[in-house]
């Protein structure tokens, strides 16, 4: 059985609730600075000089590495996850429609619910430590975090 590609997405993201929390403390990210108003409003207000300039992509070259950073550390978990799912999935298949063996089955169960549980965490650590770049601190995890 073929697994489906996913298809390319077709615009850029939008807006989310961390980028709504990051301009909330004065930062930005990479989607808010692509915004229309935000490329509209950097061509008709240049920096006044070179030194300005210059202190202001500082500033964003370590926005942006932060921002990296959490994207990779992002991907990396998705890639771990699909790995085990991937991998468990098959040996579901397999136990399944081989030896109908229901012991390996309920293994297999608990490998995907560990790894997704493992995900979540991952998920949170990197919100936690970009967020706290920006000095945004972990309130109640109910408030739009992640369960």
């Amino acid at each position: 059985m073929p697994v489906p590609s996913v298809p390319p997405r077709g615009q850029p993201l939008g807006v989310s609730r961390l980028d709504h929390q990051i301009r909330r403390q004065n930062g930005s990210t990479s989607v808010l600075e692509l915004s229309p108003q935000r490329v509209q409003l950097a061509k008709k207000n240049p920096p006044p000089n070179l030194t300005a300039r210059v202190e202001e992509l500082t500033r964003e070259l370590g926005n942006q590495r932060q921002e990296i950073r959490f994207y990779r550390d992002g991907f990396e978990n998705l890639q771990k996850l699909r790995e085990t799912c991937y991998d468990a999935y098959q040996q579901l298949f397999l136990a399944n429609h081989l030896d109908h063996d229901f012991e390996r089955l309920n293994e297999l169960i608990v490998q995907l619910h560990r790894a997704l549980e493992g995900s979540v965490r991952r998920e949170v650590r990197a919100e936690k430590s970009w967020m706290a770049f920006w000095g945004i601190e972990d309130k109640d995890e109910s408030e739009g975090g992640l369960v």
